[in-house]
């Protein structure tokens, strides 16, 4: 039986206090001590404090709170919305705990982010105690009312949460409009997508509601209606740029379309309305990758950094995919701007070193990368010694982590040490080839993929390519040796198909700066093949070609 909020006395609201622990997590003595207060007056018995975000993530992981309310800014160290999302990560704070966010701040890139992270409720600032207890008690009967039913899905028993929605919807029920929602992701959830489509409809022909309409578009995206999808999270852009989930899910349509350029856009997008999230940026930083735009790849590595600190999501490899890409970048080119990157990334390095100082596999990959940069620099001297001290840093590590050594495969690849690239990623393969994520990575390093599946994979892509190719469809053909090679960045034979491929689309019908930014790509992947490689022969030819279609770029 859901509790109705209407008829409510406040003694039956204090006896609901009364049995919550909560816990006030601001900065300020004073705002602690007046909230602490407050909660006390509205019915709280036990009421913890936390002064910054460290400090109440811990407690939350050594106590069960019913309520928390939490300060935007804490100072130093973590905000309020890095403190909710890594409880909400760590599953130590589930939904059937309530989360309150206070805070004063007002941009909107912040207020957003916040939002983002779905606290329960969001309260500004200045408030009263009055508007405060309003608020609150609010927030409290609703969350209580809730409660059964947010415990099935913290749970996973998500049918007999279904269970309970329809039992709330029969009986007739203030919240029914939350519960409408709720039961509309339990269904997808259970895959029952006919059902979810058929409620979704149901709240549509009576009121456009964004939430709604969200849900139908990803219902019409797991479906495979794409059109229907796409239309649906349009209308929710037009109707308001701000909501970064319609972005988000219009970037994974365009993936599943193969059309990388519309998932960036549609990623660039949701970053700019909320920044703050590090594994959109990350996902930004690979697409950006694949679609050869090295400015935004480099853009959104440092995003990475920046709000990577203090967060549940930071990554000691976000230093280190920054640099390597500036090194990449960097090659071969002597302006001042290369010379510039050059130097940036061996300061992000500096800093990785100092901010990850206890951490002896850090130290060793920052040295690896490091090498890289010196020979991307042309400083072939520092270069190897840096590379023979990243060698012997590497050979002292006990056990070297899976990061270590598939940073010490791509240095060696990147010195042309392909033999011993290979070697070091046959052995790592070897200790983990139940990990098909890490397989993928492996088979991405070297001219040849390490594992069976992707070896196949690779050569029935090829296959595909020059069906195409042979059938004069070279749009096609550029599209899947493109496609194969964001798997497989530097098969040789791969990029150089690509370049074939590209250049007879170029004969048929002229040059564009995306073709050319292709054969960029593949040049530089390919390197310098001498007479004794086994590709040097159709290599040689294809050279020749690129110097009589794009001069510029030998």
């Amino acid at each position: 039986m859901l509790q109705q909020a209407n008829g409510l006395k406040q003694i039956d609201i204090v006896k609901m206090f009364s049995d919550k622990r909560c816990l006030v997590i601001d900065d300020f003595p004073e705002i602690r001590g007046s909230l602490t207060r407050t909660l006390k007056n509205f019915g709280a018995k036990t009421v913890d404090t936390a002064a910054e975000g460290q400090e109440a993530i811990k407690l939350c992981q050594n106590k069960k709170f019913d309520i928390v309310i939490c300060d935007y800014n804490l100072g130093a160290g973590k905000d309020g919305q890095q403190v909710l999302e890594e409880v909400r990560f760590l599953r130590v704070l589930m939904m059937t705990s309530l989360f309150v966010m206070i805070t004063g701040e007002q941009s909107r890139e912040m207020v957003l982010g916040a939002l983002e992270c779905q606290p329960d409720d969001y309260i500004t600032k200045p408030y009263t105690q009055a508007s405060l207890k309003v608020r609150l008690n609010k927030a409290v009967v609703r969350h209580q009312a809730l409660l059964h039913i947010k415990k099935c899905i913290s749970d996973g028993n998500y049918k007999q949460a279904l269970q309970y929605c329809n039992d709330a919807i029969k009986e007739g029920t203030r919240y029914a409009t939350a519960i409408l929602k709720i039961k509309g992701q339990l269904h997808f959830l259970l895959k029952q997508l006919k059902e979810a489509q058929q409620l979704y409809e149901s709240v549509l022909g009576k009121k456009p509601v964004v939430w709604a309409k969200l849900g139908m578009g990803k219902t019409l995206l797991e479906q495979g209606k794409l059109e229907g999808a796409e239309e649906m999270f349009n209308s929710i852009l037009e109707e308001d740029e701000r909501y970064v989930e319609a972005h988000d899910m219009l970037a994974e349509l365009s993936e599943r379309k193969k059309d990388r350029l519309a998932a960036q856009r549609h990623t660039e997008k949701a970053t700019e309305v909320s920044p703050k999230s590090v594994l959109r940026h990350r996902k930004l930083a690979k697409l950006a990758e694949f679609n050869n735009d090295d400015e935004q790849a480099l853009k959104s590595y440092q995003q990475t950094i920046k709000w990577g600190l203090n967060s549940v999501h930071e990554s000691n490899q976000d230093y280190f995919n920054y640099a390597r890409k500036a090194a990449q970048v960097s090659s071969g080119n002597n302006s001042t701007e290369s010379k510039t990157l050059i130097k940036q990334a061996n300061n992000v390095l500096e800093r990785a070193r100092k901010r990850y100082s206890n951490d002896d596999a850090v130290a060793v990959q920052a040295q690896m990368v490091e090498s890289q940069l010196h020979r991307a620099s042309g400083d072939e001297k520092r270069a190897q010694n840096s590379l023979s001290k990243a060698r012997d840093m590497y050979s002292k590590l006990d056990t070297p982590n899976v990061d270590a050594s598939l940073e010490f495969a791509r240095t060696l690849h990147s010195f042309d040490e392909e033999d011993e690239a290979r070697s070091v990623l046959k052995d790592l393969a070897m200790r983990h080839s139940a990990d098909s994520e890490l397989m993928q990575i492996i088979d991405s390093i070297t001219s040849e993929p390490i594992s069976e599946e992707g070896r196949g994979i690779a050569t029935k892509l090829t296959k595909d390519g020059i069906g195409a190719y042979d059938s004069k469809d070279f749009n096609k053909a550029v599209g899947v040796f493109n496609e194969a090679l964001a798997a497989y960045p530097n098969h040789i034979g791969l990029n150089l198909n690509l370049i074939q491929a590209v250049l007879a689309q170029v004969d048929q019908d002229g040059r564009s700066e995306n073709n050319v930014s292709l054969v960029k790509r593949s040049l530089k992947a390919v390197g310098t093949l001498d007479s004794g490689h086994q590709a040097f022969k159709r290599y040689s030819f294809l050279m020749k070609q690129v110097q009589k279609l794009m001069p510029d770029l030998l």
